[in-house]
């Protein structure tokens, strides 16, 4: 009975998977073409910067967006983490958790500290679990 009660569910998520997904390759194509004139000057002349590209060869980025900074962070707008503060990185991740948070901060001594107290706070928590009930996991 189960099976056949999951084999219902599954009806309508199929029709669903069954609907008109059209690769066409033909439109991707079109829409790198700029890219593709952009890629080959720049891999026959790789001392050019942007700047000097945007100057001289104007007709290489027309109706291209090309963002200059290319700031390798994840807090480049942001003080603190993405996503939520380094309490909760340390809280949920652990000691992964706080490497990442001092590296992704670079070593900001507040969200370390932040991610360091969630860290020993869920250490501190699933230590007295074991403790009150060992078997509490199985």
């Amino acid at each position: 009975m189960k099976k056949l009660l999951f084999a219902l569910l599954l009806i309508p998520s199929a029709s669903f998977a069954a609907g008109e997904f059209d690769y066409n390759n033909a439109v991707e194509e079109n829409a790198f073409a700029e890219l593709s004139d952009l890629e080959k000057f720049v891999e026959a002349n790789p001392n050019q910067s942007i700047t000097s590209i945007k100057n001289n060869h104007s007709e290489l980025v027309e109706g291209i967006n090309l963002e200059e900074n290319t700031s390798a962070t994840l807090t480049a707008f942001t003080e603190e983490m993405p996503l939520a503060g380094g309490f909760w990185w340390g809280c949920c991740l652990g000691i992964v958790g706080l490497a990442l948070v001092y590296f992704i901060t670079d070593n900001d001594k507040e969200q370390v500290k932040s991610a360091l107290i969630g860290c020993v706070i869920t250490t501190i928590l699933i230590g007295v679990g074991g403790i009150i009930n060992p078997f509490g996991w199985f």
